[in-house]
């Protein structure tokens, strides 16, 4: 059996998920590793919240969604608690709006999507090669705002997704299209963008509206983690 196979097989679904997140697991932890940090990753005791697992450095926590699919399956969009991108009432502060309302309740996560698009050449010949994407309410803020042009994601889309996730609730799902996550290098971008390592970031800045002096400088970290 080959790897392709292996990945393909609807009995392998969970070992597939387990695999993939290790790998990037392993590259987060390399990359706060690298500029001295240590990261902590968990997992939740009872799955019902809508994310598979926990990035922590010291007190500063983010929960991370994983969605995979093979490159050669043609799956295009994929259900999300909306709750996981919410920002929590206690930093309401630093929220993105839209329609004038902070995109947050009482208990939001104001976490972030990792998907992992697995390469099925690679993986006839048993590599593990994956391309990486990722979103979250600074990233769809960004777009909404104008200040970071995705290709086939328009502003009034954007817009769209910021309003199902500030109306959403408990037990719901959104659906997030592929081309609403930003293709990242490696999942060390994350790392940079939501823990500021290995130096301060400026993305989740954008829960203001983003003057043309930060929009300059977001664009500029961000620019650094595409391929």
């Amino acid at each position: 059996m080959s790897l392709l196979q292996f990945l393909n097989s609807p009995e392998n679904s969970v070992a597939r998920e387990r695999m993939v997140h290790m790998k990037a697991a392993l590259q987060m932890k390399l990359a706060a590793a690298s500029g001295g940090y240590q990261l902590q990753m968990t997992e939740p005791e009872i799955d019902n919240a809508g994310f598979d697992f926990t990035a922590a450095h010291r007190y500063d926590l983010l929960h991370l969604q994983n969605k995979s699919t093979l490159d050669s399956v043609g799956v295009n969009s994929w259900d999300f608690h909306p709750l996981l991108f919410q920002v929590p009432f206690l930093e309401r502060d630093i929220s993105p709006k839209i329609d004038g309302v902070p995109i947050g309740g009482l208990d939001g996560a104001m976490g972030g999507a990792l998907l992992h698009v697995i390469s099925s050449e690679a993986a006839r010949e048993d590599r593990l090669e994956v391309t990486y994407f990722y979103s979250d309410i600074f990233f769809l803020s960004a777009v909404e705002q104008g200040i970071y042009d995705q290709k086939d994601f328009s502003v009034e889309e954007a817009r769209d997704l910021l309003r199902k996730i500030r109306y959403g609730e408990w037990g719901k799902r959104i659906k997030l299209p592929k081309r609403a996550f930003l293709q990242i290098k490696s999942p060390a971008a994350i790392v940079a963008f939501r823990f500021h390592i290995p130096s301060p970031s400026n993305w989740v800045s954008l829960g203001h509206s983003c003057p043309e002096g930060l929009a300059t400088l977001w664009s500029g970290e961000v620019n650094k983690w595409l391929p």
